[in-house]
């Protein structure tokens, strides 16, 4: 198949080719340049991450986020953020 490239650098993936990777919009590609080449490739998805926190960390990220809120009102009032 043939596909031309936009004034924009941008090429469309013929439909067919789409439908047998199963790619929707959205889809994440690596590119990479092999020898006179351009590669698409499907990134790996990214892994679930699940982190049990204990009682110390909990106690932790609650104050990071009570300083947090703090700083954020601070730069408001000052007209920063």
């Amino acid at each position: 198949m043939k596909v031309k490239m936009s004034s924009k650098g941008q090429v469309v993936i013929p439909k067919e080719i789409r439908e047998k990777l199963g790619l929707k919009p959205g889809t994440i590609l690596n590119v990479r340049v092999g020898d006179k080449k351009v590669i698409l490739e499907l990134a790996p998805e990214p892994p679930d991450v699940f982190v049990e926190v204990g009682e110390v960390s909990e106690e932790i990220l609650r104050e990071a986020k009570a300083d947090s809120d703090k700083a954020e009102k601070l730069l408001r009032d000052l007209g920063v953020g």
